[in-house]
C-alpha cells in the first residue's frame, strides 16, 4: 500500500474508530512489559517517559475532539475530549497498579497525561483575538 492510498484509507475511517484504536494502543503500552522503577524525585517529570505520556494523551485528546466537534459545539467538544482523556489516563494508572504486578501507579504519569491533554486543549482552543471579515 503506497503512501497516498494509506492516507486515503485513514481518511475513510471514522475518527471515533481512530480514537478507540489509539486508546487500545495506550492500553497495550500501559500493560505489557516489565514496569520500570518508580522515579526517585519529582524532577523526573522531564524524562523521556513523561514526554511520551504527554504525547500519547495529546493525540488521544486531539482524536476525541475531532470526533466530538461534529456533534457538539467546539468548546464543549474540547472540554469533553480533555475530560475523557484525563479520566482514561487516571484509569490506566489504576488498572496498572491493580491488575499488573510488574507495573506501578505513578502520580507523575498522571500529571504527564494531563499535561498532554492540556497541551492539546491549548493547541486547539478557539482563537478569540482574530477578527473575521
Amino acid at each position: 500500500m503506497n503512501r497516498i492510498s494509506w492516507f486515503a484509507f485513514i481518511d475513510k475511517l471514522p475518527i471515533f474508530l481512530l480514537s478507540v484504536l489509539w486508546a487500545a494502543f495506550i492500553f497495550i503500552l500501559s500493560t505489557v512489559g516489565v514496569g520500570l522503577n518508580l522515579p526517585a524525585s519529582w524532577w523526573e517529570i522531564l524524562s523521556w517517559d513523561k514526554l511520551a505520556h504527554a504525547f500519547v494523551y495529546f493525540v488521544l485528546t486531539f482524536l476525541l475532539y475531532h470526533d466530538f466537534k461534529r456533534k457538539k459545539a467546539t468548546s464543549t467538544a474540547l472540554w469533553l475530549a480533555f475530560g475523557i482523556a484525563t479520566a482514561f489516563g487516571i484509569t490506566m494508572e489504576i488498572v496498572q497498579y491493580t491488575f499488573f504486578p510488574n507495573r506501578y501507579f505513578e502520580v507523575l504519569d498522571i500529571i504527564a497525561n494531563i499535561v498532554g491533554a492540556i497541551g492539546c486543549v491549548y493547541f486547539l482552543r478557539p482563537n478569540k483575538t482574530s477578527k473575521t471579515q
